[in-house]
């Protein structure tokens, strides 16, 4: 499984939209779906849910998950740090649908807006849906805000594509993030997974199948993760009964005079 970039990631949705003919809205629906099925895993009788949505995409994913979370009786609050003005045209289409459907949006112009968030800790689930992999500068509020709310209240969180405030490429924070007990990926693992204190904040994570293309989800990039299926396909099959010469062999370049640990570690 190949690692994508935030350019990358970028890149493969434009191309699903304007190669494959795949509507941003028909993306972000399976998004949304895919974050919904990991809260039935760990809901599986219902329960009071919070969504906390940013103005852009990722508020979008965010909207369709309030909107299936309502669909299917759980207890759900909609905050959006943000003002309705600002929502992303895909973000707005969202929110317009799940208004439709009897969810009521609280955005961070009103007053109930501070109070639901302040209050959080009552919840059973939290849904971080507030930035996605483009963000880059240090958070503000009311994103900030949101973030400390939701790190305050010892409620566990499922961020949708990545822990907000983590900067996709290097790990690194942008002043607060999120502190993620499972994070849902969408299409390929992306570089903050592995590295900086994405590592941490991400918690348990799966890269969701959301119908990308698989042209696309197999195309090279920089990084690839490792796994026991590829590690098996690069090695020739060996004979119970061959002896160790006939089997080829191995060189690792590892370690130092000082530093022999991964060395024996990679021999063992």
């Amino acid at each position: 499984m190949w690692v994508a970039t935030a350019a990358q990631s970028r890149e493969l949705d434009r191309e699903a939209n304007e190669v494959y003919g795949i509507p941003a809205h028909v993306l972000m629906e399976r998004a949304g779906l895919a974050v919904f099925e990991a809260i039935r895993e760990m809901l599986p009788e219902s329960g009071r849910v919070t969504i906390f949505c940013g103005r852009g995409n990722n508020g979008g994913d965010g909207m369709v998950v309030a909107r299936l979370c309502h669909e299917a009786g759980y207890h759900c609050d909609l905050l959006v740090a943000a003002l309705e003005s600002e929502l992303s045209v895909d973000a707005r289409g969202q929110m317009l649908i799940a208004r439709a459907q009897g969810i009521e949006p609280l955005f961070s112009d009103d007053a109930r807006f501070t109070r639901k968030a302040e209050c959080v800790g009552c919840r059973d689930l939290i849904v971080d849906a507030l930035l996605g992999t483009g963000a880059h500068h240090e958070v503000r509020d009311p994103i900030k805000f949101a973030i400390q709310a939701i790190n305050r209240s010892g409620v566990p969180v499922v961020s949708v594509d990545i822990p907000s405030g983590v900067l996709c490429d290097t790990g690194e924070e942008l002043g607060e993030s999120v502190w993620a007990l499972r994070t849902i990926t969408f299409g390929l693992p992306k570089p903050f997974l592995f590295q900086g204190i994405g590592l941490e904040h991400a918690g348990y994570w799966s890269a969701a199948d959301i119908g990308y293309p698989h042209a696309l989800l197999e195309r090279p990039t920089d990084a690839q993760v490792i796994c026991a299926n590829w590690v098996g396909r690069m090695l020739p099959e060996r004979l119970r009964a061959s002896h160790k010469g006939e089997n080829g062999s191995v060189l690792i370049v590892a370690g130092s005079e000082r530093m022999p640990g991964a060395a024996s570690l990679a021999a063992r």
